[in-house]
Formats: structure tokens, C-alpha cells, sequence
């Protein structure tokens, strides 16, 4: 999970489905904001989720210190894709990056 730094925002993979969705927060109220927030990542075959339905494996998150960008490694697509942050809480992909996938990774950010 992501949340932005006016705590306005959370985002959370849905790892059995393959997406990001995100959520409202206003005060101690939660609501969806979007489901999905960004299209779903096919994934490679190799990791089935909720129902048999073939995953991407959405499985570390990232967002930028000022909440405009959001970046999500979908482990079973070998992908790495990084996402504009709207403000209802929808996400434009702006850029995705190949990466092999031998070895356990997770991302890290400033």
C-alpha cells in the first residue's frame, strides 16, 4: 500500500486480480476512489490468482515523496511500470520498463 502525502489517497495492489485500486480517505472514511485506478497488467501464465484468473503478480509499490508518481513491479509480467497520480485517484501510465525476473527485487525510493 501507498498512501499520498496529503493522506488523501491510498493505493493497494490487488494482487489476485492483477491491478492497482485506490481509496478515499476523508478523516476516518474510506471509499473506493477507483477500482481499477489503471488498466490490468497481463500477466506471463506462470501465477494463477482469485477464481484460476491468471495474475501479473502486483507485489511492491512505490510513491514519489510528492504523491505525483506511483511505480509498481508486476513480478509475473517482468514489468515495471510507473504511473502519473491523478487526483480522483485514477492512474496514467507514462512510462514501463522490462526487467528478468530471477531474482527476488522490491523497490526503494528517496
Amino acid at each position: 500500500m501507498a498512501i499520498t502525502p496529503d493522506d488523501r489517497l491510498l493505493f493497494a495492489t490487488m494482487t489476485g486480480y492483477g491491478y492497482i485500486t485506490s481509496w478515499r480517505l476523508d478523516g476516518n472514511v474510506l471509499s473506493i476512489a477507483k477500482d481499477p485506478a489503471c488498466p490490468k497488467v497481463p500477466g506471463d501464465g506462470t501465477v494463477r490468482g482469485i477464481g484460476g484468473i491468471v495474475g501479473s503478480g502486483p507485489n511492491d509499490i512505490w510513491l514519489t515523496p510528492n504523491g505525483a508518481y506511483l511505480y509498481q513491479i508486476y513480478g509475473n509480467a517482468s514489468k515495471l511500470v510507473g504511473y502519473a497520480v491523478q487526483s480522483n485517484g485514477s492512474l496514467d501510465e507514462v512510462t514501463a520498463r522490462a526487467f528478468r525476473t530471477t531474482a527476488r527485487r522490491g523497490l526503494t525510493g528517496f
